[in-house]
């Protein structure tokens, strides 16, 4: 790590020890495969061809990318143990494995832990190539499109072995888990496009391994702790992050440490520790880090009394699994042994060439014992992808809408006659690439250049679907004014018309009623010149009647008076001749009509004097009793009495006047 003073180096010995060679690989990894392949019959004699693959492969991946290139391009004998290792691991459950799917699985280990950590697309596309080349000359007889058709990505998520899967269903799957994921865990809304579910692949892949660490390497925004947790809790594993304040040191650390160990050690739970380059604050906890991947263990951080709790932890923990180990070494080596096969850390990190070379310098078990997986930038087909999830909602689709003769594509997604809603994407993407060119240019000319990542392209998607839906809702508003304010226009056309039909009926009946009104008064006027010719006739025909009146009440006065002169006399001389004639018409047998005789009036007065005589006359009295005879009232035998009641009546004159003498025999 610090380089050694020559005045030191004089007094030493110096023994240089180099990785083995290719003579040392084979004969140390061909027994490693020979004893692999007796789990497998019929690929037993493919253990020569695999490890002739394998070494042969190292070894040119090990010339071709050296640490000038990049500081993590560190290639030692390790890799291949990983290499044979997930093999075996992968075959050791199976049945039967035909040679197809030996290769294809070589090739999956190889490109996981040689391809994965490289960063320029030609270097990727260098081991592609090279996979293929070593594999068809060590495999000649294979179906190499079975073999190694891309994309290689295996898993146990689809079946109980660690197998080949299909990408759409594998896609299909994630996308399930993600829901429960986003309700339980973090609502973080994730896109799986293709890098993406490759990435899930290989974080699993390493969490299934013991010692299983990782180094995760990527622009900000690319998705590495958000992957990382939840590929951690698909496999059931607990999730540590410390929390870093402005106050938080050393100390603080170490306390955070002590209870990760203790839980993953004693407690055997399996954990995943999740280390931020930004939660670095002190090399102190690099140290510390890279002290616990390369032993399992970091001196000094469990003392006094902590140690001893630590020790009755580790004896519970063990009695728990059947063990009884009594002495202080055995109960930390088991505690240690513990933590190996239950602690996964994974550090992220942004990639910054220098930072990664003083990384490698001061801590190697940092990329030694670490799985590197480089995530890097999004790949333009990634960021259609993403643009094509976050727009989906977006109503982009424009039937009538037909590309120019110039189209641009950014990736190979976007097709010849791409839609509306790829060139509104695929325009986003190019205004993404444009900021990346304007990078290297300034770069070229020495100037201060700007951090460029994905979650800067995910701001600009999410503003971008923002503000569409603000306009499309301001539109619809508008849209919503003008369709009340049309309906109601239309609402006032059909009811003008329907007035003006209206109008138009009522204005006949009314030209009908003026006419009829016109007639009418025009009646009115001829009746009232009428009314007023008779009116003035009746106003002389009146003055002739007072004049009429006046003389008629004159002759009157005189007709009264001349009246009052001879009634007492014509009074007298009426009733004397009545109730003669009515005598002697009785005597005679005939009534007053047959002779002619009319019965005027009869006296009240001298009626009134005969019927105050006690003993009358007796001519009145059997005048009387003929009367009272032909009337039909009981006289009780001419009895005056009886006769003087009956004359008494009110109706006695009455009888008498309406006396019908027709029926008189």
């Amino acid at each position: 790590r610090k380089p050694l003073s020559h005045r030191f180096l004089r007094h030493v010995p110096i023994i240089y020890v180099d990785y083995p060679g290719e003579t040392s690989l084979k004969q140390i990894y061909g027994t490693f495969s020979r004893a692999m392949l007796r789990l497998m019959p019929n690929l037993r004699g493919y253990a020569e061809p695999l490890t002739n693959a394998m070494v042969e492969f190292y070894l040119a991946s090990q010339d071709r990318f050296t640490q000038d290139m990049q500081p993590h391009y560190v290639y030692s004998p390790r890799e291949m143990t990983r290499w044979v290792r997930g093999i075996c691991e992968a075959i050791r459950p199976l049945d039967n494995l035909p040679v197809e799917g030996l290769v294809r699985l070589w090739a999956h280990e190889a490109l996981r832990l040689f391809q994965d950590r490289l960063v320029e697309e030609s270097e990727r596309r260098w081991t592609n190539e090279n996979i293929d080349l070593v594999a068809t000359k060590h495999f000649p007889s294979v179906d190499r499109d079975k073999a190694l058709a891309r994309p290689i990505l295996y898993s146990n998520w689809l079946s109980k072995d660690y197998m080949p899967v299909n990408r759409d269903e594998l896609r299909d799957y994630v996308k399930a888990r993600l829901k429960v994921f986003y309700e339980e865990e973090l609502d973080v809304p994730l896109v799986l496009f293709d890098e993406v579910l490759e990435h899930v692949l290989r974080i699993d892949r390493i969490f299934r391994q013991p010692q299983g660490h990782l180094l995760l390497i990527g622009v900000s925004g690319a998705g590495k702790t958000t992957l990382s947790r939840f590929v951690a809790w698909m496999n059931g594993l607990s999730i540590f992050q410390i929390k870093v304040h402005n106050k938080y040191t050393s100390e603080d650390f170490d306390e955070d440490l002590r209870c990760v160990l203790r839980r993953a050690g004693c407690k055997d739970e399996k954990i995943a520790f999740i280390l931020d380059e930004s939660n670095v604050l002190d090399s102190g906890f690099l140290e510390r880090m890279n002290t616990l991947l390369a032993n399992g263990e970091v001196p000094g951080l469990f003392e006094g009394d902590e140690y001893t709790t630590l020790m009755t932890q580790c004896k519970e923990g063990a009695q728990r699994e059947g063990l009884m180990l009594d002495s202080s070494d055995e109960l930390y080596k088991w505690f240690t042994q513990q933590v190996m096969r239950n602690l996964h850390v994974v550090f992220t990190m942004n990639p910054s060439t220098d930072g990664l070379k003083d990384r490698a310098a001061t801590s190697p078990a940092l990329f030694n014992r670490c799985v590197l997986n480089w995530f890097g930038d999004w790949s333009d087909s990634a960021l259609f992808q993403v643009g094509k999830e976050f727009t989906i909602r977006v109503d982009l689709e424009k039937p009538t809408w037909s590309a120019p003769d110039f189209f641009p594509a950014v990736c190979p997604l976007v097709s010849n006659t791409p839609s509306h809603r790829d060139a509104v994407i695929n325009s986003c993407v190019y205004v993404h690439q444009t900021l990346h060119k304007a990078n290297a240019r300034l770069a070229k000319r020495g100037s201060r250049t700007m951090a460029i990542t994905p979650r800067h392209y995910l701001d600009f998607i999410h503003h971008f679907v923002k503000l569409y839906s603000e306009k499309r809702s301001d539109l619809e508003e508008q849209q919503l004014h003008l369709n009340v304010g049309l309906n109601k226009i239309a609402e006032t056309v059909e009811q003008v018309e329907e007035m003006q039909k209206s109008l138009a009926v009522k204005s006949q009946e009314l030209q009908a009623k003026n006419e009829a009104a016109n007639a009418k008064l025009k009646q009115m006027f001829k009746d009232q010149q009428e009314a007023e010719i008779k009116k003035v006739q009746s106003q002389e025909i009146q003055q002739q009647l007072d004049e009429q009146t006046v003389k008629i009440e004159e002759k009157r006065k005189d007709v009264v008076a001349d009246l009052a002169q001879v009634e007492p006399a014509v009074i007298d001389a009426q009733a004397d001749s009545v109730v003669t004639t009515a005598v002697s018409n009785v005597h005679n047998g005939h009534s007053e009509h047959e002779h002619g005789y009319p019965m005027l009036t009869i006296n009240k007065k001298q009626l009134a004097e005969v019927r105050t005589m006690a003993n009358p006359p007796l001519p009145v009295k059997m005048a009387l009793e003929s009367v009272c005879l032909l009337l039909g009232e009981d006289d009780r035998g001419g009895d005056w009495k009886a006769i003087r009641a009956i004359m008494v009546k009110d109706s006695f004159i009455a009888s008498i006047v309406k006396l019908d003498t027709s029926h008189i025999t």
